[in-house]
């Protein structure tokens, strides 16, 4: 297209554009003092008034509009900044304007978070040849280039999806082989889920793995990528794909907000990544601290989306990234600058970013994401034929802090040497670690330390533990004394709380309504805390003995946020646990047996009406034969689940050992909600308090006999009922009981139904706490792999609380 034409004409890098006020003095003094040169040798046709269409059209950057009006000249040229959030190239080109005679900086003015328009890059490293006059045309592409060389440009620029990969020419700083070893190690990158992680209103890291969009690109300094959501599952391809309009939501806006701050932020690949260069050598590997500089809407088939340009912060530093051997076709800032229009309908500036056409970017315009045809109409651009403008790709916006050095790997954090109390086990001293011989990230899977995974790796790091007494457990606002202690326990109002003491113990019992069994909460006194053996010893011992304590693997890349070890019958729930003989085991293990028997015992006798030695003799048939011991540092926790499985006991009791924790139980979600996840109406008898309890019940006997008579019916009628009574997934209980565990108290739960029904959860205050749970585990029900491969002896202690002396006695 050349300059004559009337009604669609392509902008200059020299469109006029309207002053902002926020300008700095020093860009002004620039421009104006230069700007007669400049015009001279930069007038273009465009710059002048052409005869208008009556119809206004985006193309067109000749019609008169109020915020597209020419300025004066003088402070047309003076390089006014835009909206892309950074100074423009004119702070940064000359030194006197970065630093005054006397050696003060020039504080930078807060840049805009709207990014439509890029900023000017900086002086050019390399050009492009330009072509002979013979066959130069008067198009608006560039001064230095003409449009066959923007095109074999933008060729070699287009990103591969070559496979196998080229091998990278390096390796990265910081990489990791799970997901979890990547969040539990990295101060910038915490999130399990998404591809992008914000905290306090920042955006701090993206990882880009094999959910991307076609129009995706990443060099060694340049990426370019989609926002995160909107996504949906192709019916026919199975391929995920944009289903709905995107929003600007919170992680753009903390986008924003970095780029206003200056704060760049981390990219990390995946393996997966179709995109990367080159083959990444681990399953996550991070790249590099990158700045965020362009933000933008754009369509894909039919839907709105936000796209994200960044550049590399450190351009000095190799990217470990590039494939080994080939060099960057266009490091950034070698090319003239990106094009830029003012929309003629919308008066907004947008960028060109594909070097086909420009589009107005605006998602509100009517003129949004089209392009002209022969006709001088309007149409949205055939996607596959896009390619990005080399200028847009390449250009460079400079940061104050550019070819900064920012730590990739966290704080390597080391003990105070003052002694302190379980400092240890505060939540710095638990996340993971960097290894600093081959730069994996390490969670600390051991309860003593840290190991690096990598097979012939010999990184270790074992802190040492100073002993946390248990004289310092007590809360100086919830005394302990050898009076019957205060309970802090809460309740729904449906359920039944029935209060009595005896042995030191204030014990709670609660009962649930619909559901057989109960729940006994027996907090402890003075007396039973510092008894002989008893508690204080047992928690002080756990610090000086190492029992195996783990963080358990739950599938392929995760593992438990606690630590555990198993003694005596194997148990085998949700993560295998390491098993051990109660031969040659800790005091505390066998001390916690011999006492949660008793306590069990104790409060059997108690609904049963008969004696402790009648029900002692039944008991022994199927005593406690298993103890799992949980660790948890300072923040560790175990999330709702119940202990239900097949072959295990009815009864279940908890000993707990340190810091204060919480016990919450509530209903399961899919009696609570009456339908699963997958929206399966749930045929167990309705619980009081579940959604459409009253409705339910009503039809639960006739939906059981329909089940006997009419399986087809019955099925369908499956199908019909969560519309008709408007169940629906993902609704959580309210707890209905909830526990504060002191040190020495107990917890039984007894009863089938309370664990097909309900779920309980766990978490803790403070820097140490032990749980030591005990159950009857039926051998029978083992696997044969599973089966102990050493015998579980029977309970040889004789603990009995009631020889305590009682309060008051």
């Amino acid at each position: 297209m050349t300059s004559n034409s009337s009604s669609l004409q392509f902008p200059s890098p020299y469109t006029p554009t309207k002053r902002r006020k926020n300008v700095v003095d020093s860009d002004i003094a620039v421009g104006v003092n230069s700007a007669s040169k400049r015009r001279r040798e930069n007038s273009s046709p465009l710059t002048q008034h052409h005869s208008q269409d009556t119809q206004i059209n985006p193309y067109d950057t000749t019609q008169d509009l109020p915020a597209c009006q020419s300025q004066l000249e003088d402070e047309q040229f003076a390089q006014p900044r835009t909206q892309l959030g950074p100074p423009t190239s004119s702070q940064y080109l000359d030194s006197q304007f970065l630093q005054s005679p006397e050696g003060q900086r020039v504080s930078y003015s807060t840049p805009s978070t709207d990014l439509d328009v890029p900023a000017l890059p900086v002086k050019p490293l390399w050009t492009a040849p330009s072509p002979p006059a013979s066959i130069r045309s008067d198009t608006h592409t560039s001064s230095s280039f003409h449009t066959a060389d923007l095109h074999k440009l933008a060729e070699q620029l287009k990103p591969s999806r070559i496979t196998p990969k080229p091998e990278s020419n390096g390796q990265p700083e910081v990489w990791a082989d799970t997901r979890m070893e990547l969040c539990e190690t990295l101060h910038y990158y915490r999130s399990y889920h998404g591809g992008c992680y914000a905290t306090g209103g920042f955006a701090r890291a993206f990882m880009f793995a094999d959910s991307s969009h076609p129009r995706d690109y990443m060099d060694a300094s340049v990426i370019i990528s989609r926002a995160g959501g909107g996504l949906a599952k192709d019916k026919e391809t199975g391929a995920m794909s944009m289903g709905r309009d995107q929003t600007e939501g919170p992680v753009v806006q903390s986008l924003r907000n970095s780029i206003a701050q200056l704060n760049p932020v981390v990219i990390i690949t995946a393996d997966n990544n179709p995109y990367a260069p080159s083959k990444p050598p681990h399953p996550y590997c991070v790249m590099d601290y990158f700045k965020p500089i362009n933000i933008w809407w754009e369509k894909t088939k039919g839907k709105k989306f936000m796209r994200f340009r960044f550049e590399k912060l450190n351009s000095k530093q190799k990217s470990w990234w590039q494939p080994k051997g080939v060099p960057e076709v266009a490091v950034p800032g070698s090319l003239d600058p990106p094009i830029t229009q003012c929309c003629s309908i919308c008066s907004v500036q947008s960028c060109q970013v594909y070097l086909q056409c420009w589009m107005c970017l605006q998602p509100n315009c009517s003129g949004f994401w089209k392009v002209p045809t022969e006709g001088g109409t309007l149409q949205e651009p055939e996607e596959n034929s896009l390619v990005y403008d080399p200028r847009f790709l390449k250009q460079h916006t400079p940061w104050p802090n550019d070819n900064h050095v920012y730590p990739l790997a966290s704080v390597d954090v080391q003990l105070s040497g003052q002694s302190i109390a379980g400092e240890d086990c505060l939540r710095a001293h638990w996340s993971g670690v960097v290894c600093p011989l081959c730069g994996r990230c390490n969670s600390r899977l051991s309860w003593t330390g840290w190991k690096c995974a990598s097979p012939g790796c010999s990184f270790e790091k074992r802190p040492p533990h100073t002993l946390i007494p248990a004289a310092s457990l007590h809360d100086a606002f919830n005394p302990v004394s050898a009076a019957y202690t205060p309970s802090r326990d809460t309740h729904l109002p449906a359920v039944k709380l029935s209060v009595s003491f005896a042995h030191n113990y204030r014990i709670n019992r609660f009962e649930i309504p619909g559901v057989e069994g109960f729940i006994t909460h027996m907090i402890a006194n003075k007396t039973v805390i510092e008894e002989a053996g008893g508690p204080n010893v047992m928690y002080e011992e756990l610090q000086r003995v190492d029992i195996g304590l783990a963080r358990r693997p739950m599938g392929h890349d995760h593992f438990t946020r606690h630590y555990a070890v198993n003694y005596g019958m194997p148990y085998k729930f949700i993560a295998a646990t390491a098993s051990n003989s109660f031969t040659g085991s800790a005091r505390p293990i066998t001390e916690t047996r011999s006492r949660l028997n008793w306590a069990a015992k104790y409060l059997l006798s108690q609904e049963t009406g008969m004696s402790i030695e009648d029900v002692g003799k039944k008991w022994k048939e199927k005593e406690f034969n298993e103890v799992l011991a949980l660790g948890y540092f300072e923040q560790q926790k175990i999330s709702y689940h119940d202990d239900g499985e097949t072959g295990i006991g009815p009864t279940i009791a908890t000993l707990s050992l340190g810091d204060t924790g919480t016990m919450r139980i509530r209903m399961k979600a899919k009696h609570f909600n009456g339908v699963s996840k997958a929206s399966v109406y749930n045929t167990s008898p309705p619980l009081s308090g579940s959604a459409q309890f009253e409705r339910r019940s009503e039809i639960h006997p006739t939906l059981l006999a329909l089940h006997q008579t009419d399986k087809k019916a019955y099925n369908q009628r499956l199908k019909d009922l969560p519309k008709e009574l408007g169940l629906k997934n993902g609704g959580t209980a309210r707890d209905a009981v909830t526990m504060v565990l002191q040190h020495g108290d107990v917890v039984i739960m007894h009863g089938a139904e309370l664990q097909k029904y309900y779920e309980h959860s766990v978490d803790h205050a403070g820097k140490l706490r032990f749980a030591l749970t005990c159950r009857y585990i039926d051998s029978e029900t083992l696997g044969h792999g599973d089966k102990p491969t050493y015998g579980v002896a029977p309970d040889d202690g004789d603990y009995d609380g009631a020889r305590l002396p009682l309060p008051g006695s």
